[in-house]
């Protein structure tokens, strides 16, 4: 095969946030319950949820980071196994204190995480434990009329024809409970829950103490969990609603299956952190290509440390995570807009992939070596495929 000269062009920008940047209805604060009518209310998307950011990790080393899957990190830890689970054909039968970490739910019913209720709940005769599935094309499954403003009417509107799956089973509730621990090595950082997915909203409560709630069931929702920990073991209770406001928006040709469906996860970030990182390939041909990578920078603290950020890129053979160090680094440091261009140019015959790993850091240290600072290392990905040119982030 022919080698060739691939040549690299690596251009890095970053930007401080500001704590003021925030969708509209999504709503901070501290409250001691929910009032009930959130999953209702289409001006209300969440309580104290993050705001939507790319998809991205935290690694405590560039050894890490550069392995891809966040399972290799230190700084994760999956939740997905098995739950204790109880469920309810509308909202009035729910057992409404279930989140007290005194309340018994030794005799619930076991159900694995992610998963919807409806499918586990089938059982071998052909009954129906927790639920029925249900299809439709475009409608929403409640009882609904095509007419302007039809949604003010709420998804609790009983059917006119008893025929309605829904007459019986109007708005299935499932409640969850789990326990975890927190690993001591995570003390000093912020420790986030984040829910892939559940369909199609949900309050949270830790050690009994109300978090939150979320709604849009197919994009992540993360919580900042810190302040509601204990050391030893904390209780996680989740509230699932089949149907909410929410719905509207998201009736399409599939099944409608309930429940906590993606991945379920902790982890843990330090005050400095990359809260946004968007890899793009500006030119590509056989032999050239020039790939930006946008970050932008938020810290938790009172005041912004000075940072460094360092963006290394390897070179790595197809479908597998040996990878060797191109030489040469990128930075941008804390008040920096644009930073310098990189090049590098190696041998490499096409398809080519590199691997990035990112880090910040203030002080004299990152994270990953000793002393008293604590940095962040952050991975991502891209790939090149002759012209066609494909990205995915990885990074905390």
């Amino acid at each position: 095969m022919r080698k060739l000269t691939f040549t690299l062009a690596l251009i890095l920008s970053a930007l401080r946030m500001t704590g003021s940047e925030s969708l509209e209805g999504f709503l901070y604060g501290q409250q001691t319950a929910p009032d009930g009518k959130e999953w209702q209310d289409p001006t209300r998307l969440s309580l104290n949820k993050e705001q939507p950011r790319s998809y991205t990790f935290s690694f405590s080393s560039v050894e890490e980071a550069k392995k891809v899957l966040p399972e290799g990190s230190t700084y994760y830890q999956s939740l997905d196994g098995t739950w204790k689970f109880h469920w309810v054909s509308n909202p009035e039968e729910r057992p409404t204190d279930f989140f007290l970490p005194t309340y018994d739910v030794s005799a619930w019913d076991d159900i694995q995480v992610p998963g919807c209720w409806n499918v586990q709940g089938l059982q071998k005769d052909g009954t129906m434990k927790w639920g029925v599935p249900i299809y439709v094309n475009q409608p929403v499954i409640f009882y609904h009329e095509v007419k302007v403003d039809d949604w003010k009417e709420g998804v609790m509107r009983e059917p006119k024809d008893h025929r309605f799956t829904t007459y019986k089973y109007r708005n299935e509730v499932g409640s969850y409970r789990r326990t975890f621990t927190v690993p001591k090595e995570w003390k000093g950082r912020h420790i986030y829950l984040h829910f892939d997915g559940v369909d199609s909203f949900f309050y949270l409560w830790i050690n009994g103490q109300y978090v939150g709630f979320s709604k849009n069931s197919r994009n992540t929702a993360s919580f900042d969990i810190t302040s509601f920990l204990k050391k030893g073991e904390n209780t996680l209770a989740v509230e699932v609603y089949r149907n909410s406001d929410g719905s509207f928006l998201e009736a399409q040709d599939m099944f409608r299956l309930p429940g906590i469906i993606r991945s379920t996860y902790l982890t843990a970030m330090p005050e400095l952190q990359i809260q946004e990182l968007a890899v793009r390939t500006l030119r590509f041909n056989t032999n050239e290509a020039t790939v930006k990578a946008d970050v932008k920078v938020r810290s938790l603290g009172k005041k912004t440390p000075a940072y460094t950020i360092n963006h290394e890129v390897y070179p790595v053979k197809l479908y597998s995570d040996e990878t060797e160090p191109i030489g040469g680094n990128v930075f941008c440091r804390h008040g920096e807009r644009h930073c310098p261009r990189w090049y590098h140019r190696y041998p490499e015959p096409t398809p080519v992939e590199c691997r990035g790993a990112m880090e910040v850091y203030h002080g004299d240290h990152a994270e990953g070596q000793e002393g008293p600072s604590a940095g962040l290392h952050q991975h991502l990905l891209w790939h090149t495929y002759g012209g066609d040119t494909r990205h995915k982030g990885r990074g905390g």
